[in-house]
């Protein structure tokens, strides 16, 4: 309780309108580790072997329950949408969830980025969130991981960070965002 209450003043802090909504942690959930409904965070506490990462699963669902992302539903606004939770998550809570596709898509970033820029206007995940086709040895949800790096480079070039976290909560054009990033820029000219 201390260390998610930490974090949440670290969102205060960040973003001063946020919103706390009550935790709730359920047993037998069996979909995820943590979803957002109106009435509050859902935990699914079936998934947990320990309470390592909880305190950054609570600040990635809590990320969710502040975001407002417009835009046409495709695979470029879902891996942003779990990226910047991912990314502002982390940087509230100080622990990263999601360190199997982080690793695997930084040792693959050069094929991955060019996979995934052809991919980003379809409404197709698999291969990219929430699951794998087998094709390859990917683990899932290497759309969280760039979704992350899109983030993390929008951030970088941003001098009023404040507003950059205000501006990441709150994205009109998923594909104006990632313009600005300039994370996929030179993969987007061939």
């Amino acid at each position: 309780e201390t260390e998610i209450k930490k974090a949440y003043s670290e969102l205060k802090n960040w973003y001063p309108s946020a919103k706390f909504p009550p935790v709730y942690f359920v047993v037998g959930m069996f979909t995820s580790g943590g979803t957002i409904t109106d009435k509050g965070l859902l935990i699914g506490s079936e998934k947990l072997e320990n309470l390592s990462g909880l305190t950054g699963l609570v600040a990635h669902e809590l990320i969710h329950y502040q975001q407002k992302i417009e835009g046409k539903d495709n695979l470029l606004k879902q891996s942003i949408l779990e990226g910047s939770a991912d990314f502002i998550g982390e940087m509230i809570s100080g622990e990263h969830i999601n360190l199997v596709p982080y690793n695997y898509g930084n040792e693959n970033e050069e094929e991955l980025c060019k996979e995934f820029v052809k991919a980003m206007k379809k409404k197709k995940y698999i291969d990219w969130l929430y699951e794998t086709s087998g094709k390859d040895n990917r683990p899932n949800d290497l759309g969280y991981w760039i979704g992350y790096k899109i983030t993390d480079a929008y951030f970088k070039k941003q001098t009023d960070k404040k507003q950059a976290i205000n501006s990441i909560l709150n994205i009109e054009d998923p594909l104006a965002f990632l313009q600005e990033s300039e994370y996929l820029e030179k993969y987007m000219k061939k």
